[in-house]
């Protein structure tokens, strides 16, 4: 069954601890008697694996940190953190790896985020233990017990994507009919994932909404792409696809509802499997994926995959 795609994404995850995904959270709703462990262990800080796809392999894992007394994130680049993960099947004592997290700002008026790119070895439940300030008197520490699942609904690493005949337009008024992006870089909609695939172009695709993102990331993450691409321009192919299917009423894009009055996604969003948006998707010139970011990205995570695949 494919995923349906909703309107909330990281930003939301960050208020309500919770990822927009309809195959569910990746965190065990009830979690097993683990000993140290909640429910049966409190700690001063509550992690949350923001990630919807935490899957065997290589993983760029999100992590929303609390205050377990106020609720209230403590994310902040002054403040480093070093995860840990457990594998539960074989030792709740011992981690099976670490990682230095990096802080990752998000928008304007909401908390801050933290990354680390981990590979996890199989499917199952893994526990993630987060200490802030590590090392030093002010150490604190969260644990949560998560589940890791055997694949994702996105695209994998190193696999060959599908191609789509996402909607292109070679002026301002195309644009204007295919884009809620309200400073549209015309670039981004001259080719569609099926031309740059035939063309055997490396590209990146953002599956983004602007207009209709409750999440409050799908503008700024496009934004953000626009203005890494600068940079690569004439080496890479960019394409903005709005991942909803939109109709012109009044003269301004709006999407279409579902009988039960959810915007209805595009044939792309289903074949790719996306379970939020923003998403953004580097493909190399062979057609496969190299990399993929879901929600917010850095400059620099940016870069790095952009010069991974540019000619």
């Amino acid at each position: 069954m494919k995923p349906q795609l909703l309107l909330r994404g990281v930003a939301a995850a960050i208020a309500v601890l919770a990822t927009a995904c309809s195959l569910g959270s990746s965190a065990s709703p009830t979690p097993p008697d683990y000993q140290g462990w909640p429910p049966n262990s409190t700690f001063a800080l509550i992690p949350y694996p923001v990630s919807t796809e935490i899957t065997v392999g290589p993983n760029r894992l999100l992590v929303n940190l609390l205050d377990a007394s106020t609720n209230t994130s403590t994310a902040s680049a002054d403040h480093p953190v070093q995860l840990r993960l457990y594998d539960m099947a074989a030792d709740v004592t011992r981690p099976a790896l670490t990682a230095d997290a990096t802080y990752l700002p998000t928008i304007p008026a909401l908390p801050g985020l933290y990354r680390a790119m981990v590979d996890l070895g199989h499917a199952g439940t893994w526990g993630l233990e987060a200490i802030q300030d590590p090392g030093t008197d002010q150490a604190r520490v969260g644990r949560v017990v998560f589940d890791v699942r055997a694949s994702g609904t996105t695209p994998a690493i190193g696999a060959p994507v599908q191609a789509e005949d996402t909607p292109t337009a070679t002026d301002a008024a195309g644009i204007a009919a295919i884009s809620t992006d309200d400073d549209p870089d015309p670039d981004f909609y001259t080719t569609s994932i099926s031309g740059a695939l035939a063309a055997h172009e490396p590209f990146v695709v953002v599956f983004a909404t602007p207009a209709f993102c409750q999440s409050a990331t799908c503008g700024p993450t496009l934004d953000l792409v626009k203005s890494v691409a600068a940079d690569f321009k004439g080496r890479l192919t960019f394409i903005h696809v709005e991942p909803y299917q939109l109709t012109m009423t009044d003269g301004h894009l709006q999407p279409v509802l579902s009988a039960d009055n959810n915007p209805i996604p595009i044939q792309p969003v289903e074949d790719w499997g996306l379970p939020t948006e923003p998403y953004v998707f580097v493909v190399d010139g062979q057609g496969k994926l190299s990399a993929k970011f879901e929600g917010i990205a850095s400059l620099e995570e940016l870069r790095a995959a952009f010069d991974a695949v540019a000619h």
